[in-house]
């Protein structure tokens, strides 16, 4: 099975967790922090899905009852989270006939979706996926590859996307080529030196002065 990567914006979309255990608990509040609505689904939900309630308010939405088919129609994902294969199934069923992507925990073969293992810190996403093979496998190499991250991390991102931007937008720089304003971006991103003078001049408010010297 050959899967296609991407990481998507999910603000305000409608979620599904069916289930309502620790782990549909951890899922919901991952999807709740990058903005999106989430209906939980399950005759007996954790006590910690309060908690989530309190801060996100009416972003979440707590139904005690049992999945019914039919129930899934509004919304743009699904995952399902319970301990019955019998309602895993059925919830997958569903889901796949109306062409929503549907994401069973800890059963490959009811997905269309994989949740990578992944770490966030500012806009850097790291993310690794066995393809559902060993989620655990994925999570090691992501803790190597998290070590190999500079501190900065958020410095790095920030500063580079002025640049873009700068590079983009500032008169000074509009005779330059796309592919020669790309190749600059590259050199920059490229050279831990540089790097760290361009941090120091956005910190001083002095990036196109930078950007003249390179150029």
């Amino acid at each position: 099975m050959k899967l296609y990567p991407i990481t998507i914006n999910i603000e305000g979309r409608l979620i599904a967790m069916i289930g309502g255990g620790n782990v549909a608990l951890c899922k919901t509040r991952d999807l709740l922090e990058t903005g999106a609505n989430v209906t939980v689904m399950a005759p007996e939900i954790h006590d910690g899905f309060n908690g989530l309630v309190n801060e996100y308010g009416d972003r979440i939405e707590l139904v005690k009852r049992e999945y019914v088919s039919g129930s899934l129609g509004k919304y743009s994902l699904v995952f399902s989270a319970t301990n019955s294969a019998e309602v895993n199934n059925a919830v997958y069923t569903e889901a796949h006939s109306k062409n929503i992507f549907i994401n069973v925990v800890d059963d490959p073969q009811n997905c269309s979706f994989f949740i990578p293992s992944f770490t966030r810190k500012g806009d850097l996403i790291l993310s690794l996926s066995t393809s559902g093979c060993s989620p655990a496998y994925a999570a090691r190499l992501r803790r190597a590859l998290e070590e190999q991250v500079p501190e900065n991390i958020e410095e790095i991102l920030t500063v580079l996307a002025e640049l873009r931007e700068k590079l983009k937008k500032d008169k000074s720089f509009s005779h330059m080529e796309t592919k020669k304003r790309g190749s600059l971006l590259k050199r920059i991103a490229n050279d831990d030196t540089l790097l760290s003078e361009a941090c120091k001049a956005l910190k001083e408010k002095k990036l196109k002065a930078f950007l003249l010297n390179l150029t």
